[in-house]
């Protein structure tokens, strides 16, 4: 990666001046990386007027998601400043605006007047149904941007991800990607594979395989089970067909996975609106987002991610040795690293027509590698032992 390098010393606090009085508008903010957005922009830009665009569930609505979100460790360090859980909801009161909406089903009703629209929703597996990753990586991404720039002009704030380059050996320079695949014609192909391979599966034949399949595994229950089961069966064989769909299609064209590829058809997407719209975009493009140097607290993370999997299996003896190329490098990156260059990223908005790229990586300045992690979690191992 080649990545620009600035001194940060004294950014804060112009960071903070230039996004004071600014309405940020937000998404993702249930996920990793968007409660950390969330909670720094509460912590320490105090002048900034904040909208979440949440998703109701069934067993909540999108303004019980975001109280429920604040309760998460994530959040210990403003609850404590501001004195207990009663101070932390009303500053949500007085600060963020809730959005109940889904912008992978259509343009969601947004408020008018934004100026940063910072958006790291995303499909973050790396194989799933293809329909479903073009859904939010790319067509979701348009609908999201046709509805922040329709009452305004702001700053679009795209987060990507560092491997949107594809297979590629050498440098990748920060800037726009150089592939010539047509996405438009890709996310159309994609949803019509979505229509194609659920009507083969419910072809006579394969509606017949699927009930004698679940009539063997249940054959002491009744049929209202054996229907119940050959149906969850049909579906399981649409997704497993779309997931190769997908996996073969980002490998024919030069990516990895599905991820990577839709994120890469995203990417053009934003570009394409950006520019028709004539508004100042910037790509966020981090690595592999990782537990948190320092904020909220040393080592804080949500859930498991890419490195997380393999060193718990390997601390409790599932795994021998470590899978991977010694010298290979392993990019990982602070979560709190990646959502500083965010925010300097939303107060340093490019001239409309010139969109920014910043790579968000350790690269090959500082590497990581393989046998190095290998050996440090052997050393903390041994430590816990």
């Amino acid at each position: 990666m080649i990545c620009r390098v600035v001194d940060s010393r004294p950014a804060g606090t112009r960071i903070v001046d230039t996004l004071a009085g600014k309405r940020i508008f937000l998404t993702g903010v249930t996920g990793f990386l968007g409660q950390v957005i969330l909670e720094r922009l509460l912590l320490d830009f105090p002048e900034t007027t904040i909208t979440v665009l949440v998703r109701s569930q069934t067993s909540a609505t999108a303004v019980e998601r975001v109280h429920y979100l604040t309760r998460k460790p994530a959040f210990d360090g403003l609850r404590a400043r501001l004195g207990g859980d009663d101070q932390l909801l009303a500053l949500l009161d007085e600060r963020v605006t809730v959005i109940d909406g889904d912008f992978t089903r259509g343009e969601p009703e947004l408020p008018s007047g934004i100026d940063v629209a910072i958006h790291s929703a995303a499909t973050v597996s790396f194989d799933p149904p293809i329909q479903e990753a073009f859904q939010t990586n790319l067509l979701g991404a348009q609908n999201l941007y046709r509805a922040v720039a329709a009452n305004n002009l702001p700053h679009l704030v795209h987060v990507s991800t560092a491997y949107v380059a594809g297979v590629q050996k050498g440098v990748i320079p920060e800037g726009p990607l150089e592939h010539k695949v047509d996405y438009r014609l890709e996310a159309q192909m994609a949803m019509g594979a979505n229509a194609e391979v659920e009507a083969a599966s419910r072809k006579p034949e394969m509606l017949e395989h699927f009930m004698a399949k679940a009539a063997k595994d249940h054959s002491r229950a009744g049929p209202s089970t054996v229907s119940q089961d050959a149906e969850e069966r049909r579906k399981h064989w649409v997704d497993m067909r779309l997931i190769e769909y997908g996996r073969m299609r980002a490998r024919t064209l030069g990516w990895p996975d599905v991820y990577t590829f839709t994120k890469a058809m995203g990417e053009r997407a934003v570009e394409d609106i950006a520019r028709e719209r004539h508004l100042p975009l910037s790509i966020v493009r981090p690595s592999i987002i990782e537990s948190a140097l320092e904020h909220p607290f040393p080592g804080w993370i949500d859930g498991f991610k890419m490195a997380d999997p393999i060193i718990r299996a390997y601390g409790l003896g599932q795994i021998p040795e470590f899978p991977g190329i010694p010298e290979g490098i392993v990019d990982l990156i602070p979560v709190d690293y990646v959502v500083n260059a965010i925010l300097a990223v939303a107060a340093t908005p490019p001239p409309p027509g010139e969109p920014a790229h910043y790579n968000v990586s350790s690269g090959d300045r500082n590497p990581l590698r393989f046998y190095e992690l290998y050996e440090w979690v052997g050393c903390c191992d041994a430590r816990s032992g």
